[in-house]
């Protein structure tokens, strides 16, 4: 297969995903992506408040200190209170460094968080994401030097797209369909964060997408029964 066709098979499969994304906003959310939504979205409305009323990134400073993930506090750095080493886990992917930042996650939400949610359940879509920002934290300590604090639901989302892909993947391994699909598109997939982390040195976290994608994919092989198709491509 020629480059040409394909960069025509991609770009008809990313139409078909826009296609379906829309398709998905426009249904009611399952109440754990609504909490979850509700709960960015205030967190960005206090910081965009400060910045109204004349603080200026104070507010949302502040709130980085307290809630953003700082790897330096794994290893005895000083905290604000008893226990934020753990409770960052989870802060820090409820605060986004601005407003872009909150809307592309939060469209990456809606769009996986259903898949989720219709394949095992409401009550699974906490425990999965609690894990995913886990491991989204510990990769990113392991491998980044940075002394500036993470945040933002990247690794989660990221890890929601690993447990779905993985179901993609042995659902298509199960029904002896091609694989070359799921290839194609995680090549593009791949080359595109590349592309972004290289035009935006420093503002992309690729460490924690790269831990919440491989916990999202552990979760997704414990998770995956073969009862149900969750086509992410």
């Amino acid at each position: 297969m020629g480059p040409r066709v394909f960069t025509k098979r991609v770009a008809r499969s990313i139409a078909r995903r826009f296609c379906l994304l829309a398709q998905t906003m426009t249904q009611p959310l399952p109440a754990p992506i609504k909490h979850f939504i509700l709960i960015c979205v205030f967190l960005e409305f206090c910081a965009l408040t400060g910045m109204v009323m004349g603080f200026g990134p104070t507010v949302r400073n502040l709130m980085l200190l307290a809630g953003g993930f700082w790897p330096g506090m794994l290893f005895g750095g000083p905290s604000l209170y008893p226990g934020q080493p753990v409770t960052m886990f989870a802060s820090s992917a409820f605060l986004h460094a601005n407003l872009t930042h909150l809307a592309m996650n939060m469209i990456g939400l809606v769009w996986l968080g259903p898949m989720i949610v219709n394949r095992l359940g409401v009550q699974a879509f906490w425990p999965i994401a609690g894990l995913t920002a886990i491991g989204s934290g510990l990769v990113f300590t392991w491998l980044s030097s940075t002394m500036t604090p993470m945040v933002g639901a990247s690794g989660v989302i990221f890890g929601l797209l690993g447990v779905v892909a993985i179901w993609d993947l042995l659902d298509r391994i199960r029904r002896r369909d091609s694989l070359r699909p799921l290839i194609q598109h995680a090549l593009v997939f791949l080359a595109l964060n590349v592309a972004l982390t290289l035009l935006y040195p420093g503002a992309i976290a690729w460490q924690a997408h790269l831990g919440g994608l491989l916990a999202g994919g552990l979760c997704g092989v414990l998770t995956w029964r073969g009862r149900r198709r969750s086509q992410l491509l």
